[in-house]
């Protein structure tokens, strides 16, 4: 089967059956068209092996490429051949034992002490819900809570008393959480200004 027939029939079953996003099948088909001129158009698809696979790689890291394109196009051509197989017109994947180049873990920058201390004195007159943003910032940086885990919370399952708020995680897992005597004082002053705002 032609490399040209074979993406394009794969592009729109992405859009028909599976309601990718424009974005998912554009960088795909950019990614596979690629990999159809380096086959050329003597080589059909059946012809493909994991070797052609580490060379169609190997050629992209030497046209410069960064290691996370690399790995953008690797995720292309497996989920390429993943389909074909599903489909009955290749019997092995050649991708999938190929491993993506590893890409190097950028950590966050934390911010100081000096930083923080700015952020939480800023001076909130120019917003419109202070005590909502002290309130935030009291819980990410007082009780290591994710952004995630922050939207997910409910007033009805925080504990002013034993000062513990219910936190669903990753997985659906929930765990209490306790928070600072800080974070205590701007829940007090969040919850009546709260009342106001959705009432």
């Amino acid at each position: 089967m032609r490399s040209e027939i074979a993406i394009k029939t794969f592009l729109a079953a992405l859009q028909d059956e599976r309601n990718s996003s424009p974005h998912t099948i554009r960088a795909y088909g950019r990614e596979l068209q690629r990999f159809a001129a380096f086959l050329g158009p003597e080589l059909g698809i059946g012809a493909v092996d994991h070797k052609l696979v580490r060379g169609f790689l190997a050629q992209l890291h030497g046209e410069g490429l960064s290691k996370a394109s690399v790995a953008r196009a690797l995720a292309a051509l497996k989920s390429f051949f993943k389909w074909l197989g599903k489909e009955g017109r290749i019997s092995k994947n050649p991708a999938a034992g190929v491993s993506a180049p590893k890409l190097p873990k950028l950590l966050p920058r934390v911010p100081n002490a000096e930083e923080m201390n700015q952020a939480f004195e800023v001076k909130r007159e120019d917003v419109s819900f202070p005590e909502r943003d002290l309130l935030i910032l009291e819980l990410l940086y007082g009780s290591g809570i994710r952004n995630s885990e922050l939207c997910g919370l409910r007033v009805g399952e925080i504990s002013m008393t034993r000062q513990t708020m219910l936190v669903r995680g990753k997985g659906k897992k929930e765990r209490m959480v306790p928070f600072s005597d800080a974070a205590h004082d701007a829940l007090k002053g969040y919850l009546p200004v709260r009342l106001q705002v959705i009432a």
